[in-house]
């Protein structure tokens, strides 16, 4: 999950869909449009599958055949630290090792 999805959903939380939407095709008419897309998008990031929607409820979302939407969720992982802000040891820690050989076959028999 990216920050970038965190930011999504705090935005649509907070009713201000604008913020996210590209000024050049930021026109009133498409908004709520784009709100439904944005919303549907957020439903499909969920965490657990149970609460993200098969692709068919999807299309039958974008196409308004779903009028009431399900309310989505904060996505998964927005409270956890970039790795950047980790030591090397607490990343070696939550890593394993696997040692592996690879072996070049020169010549064929």
């Amino acid at each position: 999950m990216t920050m970038f999805t965190f930011q999504a959903w705090k935005l649509w939380n907070e009713n201000n869909i604008v913020a996210l939407i590209d000024p050049v095709i930021s026109n009133p008419c498409f908004h709520s449009e784009i709100s439904r897309c944005i919303h549907v998008g957020l439903l499909c990031v969920q965490e657990f599958v149970k609460d993200r929607p098969s692709m068919s409820i999807v299309i039958s979302m974008l196409n308004s055949e779903i009028v009431d939407l399900p309310t989505p969720k904060q996505p998964a992982f927005t409270e956890r630290r970039n790795a950047g802000e980790e030591s090397s040891e607490q990343i070696q820690k939550r890593c394993s090792i696997n040692y592996v050989t690879v072996t070049t076959v020169i010549e064929g028999r």
